[in-house]
């Protein structure tokens, strides 16, 4: 994860400024800008939970920030716990923790035993969504649903993968993708949080839509790849700072259409190929 303080910018901002407004020491805006209201909550968070306070976030602060934007925890069982009484406590359900910890006996919790437990949700809806954290979230959902396949169709422009998931091991096969032009990343985050949903589902044994999640999964194979266009989504979400070489070269490619306003009406890959239209020069519209 990046070191942040402040004057960071970006999306692992936003990711910060939404974790913490979650767990309530944060009330400002989510802009991804690290200003004093974020040096400010992040010392308090830190105050908190026994770490250094200095106001910036380092390795151990984002180590102590993890699995409330991972959705998981690895949690050691003390005397007089139950799978009830943890359930209630992270505010999960004891099926999940009983699926993702299958070799725990429920009446014979041993005193020292690690065990993972899932609670609240993993794709944040409040914040730009960009490759780095389409990534932790594929990392995080395949650690808690270890059910999904995730694997590469290709890379990038700049080497990031095309990663795409699977659910499901029917015969019947439907194929999802998003975020072909940069500026609609919101469909990554509209797929992936498809896919979380229906992964819950699928432990809970309940339905969506009422389609049974577990009769989808045994007759059906759900292929998505949530992010076709990583450089570019990068490119609008802020992941790239101004000054960087990859934005400048993107800057002067715009400056070629001076009515698209930059980066926010981005469409192309990094090299200004509109992946959508399949042209196999230069374009931004």
């Amino acid at each position: 994860m990046d070191f942040l303080k402040l004057g960071s910018l970006g999306p692992i901002v936003e990711l910060l400024q939404s974790t913490l407004k979650k767990l309530g020491f944060y009330e400002g805006y989510i802009d991804g800008i690290f200003g004093s209201r974020t040096e400010s909550a992040v010392r308090t968070f830190q105050s908190e939970f026994g770490l250094n306070v200095d106001g910036f976030v380092g390795e151990k602060t984002w180590d102590a920030l993890s699995p409330y934007f991972n959705g998981y925890t690895t949690y050691t069982i003390r005397s007089g716990d139950t799978l009830y009484k943890l359930a209630s406590r992270f505010q999960t359900s004891v099926n999940r923790i009983l699926f993702h910890n299958p070799n725990i006996v429920p009446n014979r919790l041993r005193v020292g035993q690690e065990i993972t437990i899932p609670f609240g949700s993993i794709v944040p809806t409040d914040i730009s969504y960009s490759y780095d954290i389409l990534q932790m979230n594929l990392r995080a959902l395949t650690t808690i649903y270890p059910f999904l396949e995730i694997s590469s169709i290709g890379k990038s422009v700049l080497g990031n993968d095309l990663s795409f998931v699977r659910f499901g091991r029917g015969r019947n096969e439907v194929f999802y993708n998003a975020s072909f032009h940069a500026n609609e990343w919101i469909t990554s985050v509209l797929l992936m949080k498809f896919l979380e949903d229906i992964c819950k589902a699928y432990v809970d044994n309940t339905s969506v839509l009422g389609y049974s999640i577990r009769n989808l999964f045994e007759n059906t194979s759900i292929y998505l790849v949530p992010m076709v266009n990583p450089d570019g989504v990068n490119l609008v979400t802020g992941a790239y700072p101004v000054d960087s070489e990859v934005y400048q070269q993107a800057l002067q490619i715009s400056n070629n259409y001076p009515s698209v306003p930059f980066p926010r009406g981005w469409k192309a890959n990094i090299q200004g190929v509109d992946l959508k239209n399949y042209q196999p020069f230069y374009k931004v519209l």
